[in-house]
């Protein structure tokens, strides 16, 4: 009898010791740490709230629901905020254009950054399909090119970019530009990297 439960104790000891072996290193990325095609997810399905101040608006603040693929989609496009916002308190903080951050801006910035790690780069930019041309070559593409309606290059980018030496994963979000008025071909396109 002493010698069975012997056994049976030295054998549940090795199981539970292998599963935690197994566990802490049998994942490529570490234990607990989200792939680039769960963070894409969570961009693209997941609902953030930002509330941000407008003198205009009943009570002086705004409030927009979405996920934090469309306020990417929503700063890349331009479409942020009108400039009456008040920035009185995030004047002077540069983005990738070199102008300033209105209120509305960075704190979808922030909204979006929640819940990434320091390992987690997003670019996000506008891919606008040129107009035919009509003087090119039958079967040529159009291609597309990043710009804003006006035709200046855009991009919004949250974290800082991975080492030359990491092993990188990358996941691809295409977006509609939220604009009335863009092409039907016009999209926002959102690459998550991770390493």
């Amino acid at each position: 009898m002493t010698s069975t439960v012997l056994d049976v104790t030295v054998m549940l000891l090795c199981v539970s010791a292998s599963v935690v072996a197994l566990s802490s290193g049998g994942l490529p990325n570490g234990a607990g740490t989200p792939t680039a095609s769960e963070s894409a997810d969570r961009l693209a399905t997941e609902t953030v709230t930002v509330t941000y101040a407008a003198p205009e608006a009943p009570g002086e603040t705004r409030t927009v629901h979405a996920t934090r693929a469309e306020f990417l989609a929503l700063l890349v496009a331009g479409q942020a905020a009108s400039t009456d916002d008040d920035a009185s308190a995030d004047d002077g903080v540069p983005t990738d254009q070199n102008r300033p951050v209105d209120t509305f801006e960075k704190r979808a910035l922030a909204a979006v950054q929640t819940g990434l790690d320091d390992r987690t780069r997003i670019d996000a930019r506008v891919r606008a399909t040129r107009p035919a041309d009509r003087s090119s070559e039958p079967g040529e593409t159009n291609g597309t090119t990043p710009a804003e309606a006006d035709g200046t290059p855009t991009a919004v980018t949250v974290g800082r970019p991975p080492p030359r030496s990491a092993d990188t994963t990358v996941a691809v979000i295409t977006h509609p530009v939220p604009d009335v008025a863009a092409a039907p071909d016009d999209h926002v396109r959102i690459v998550v990297r991770r390493w």
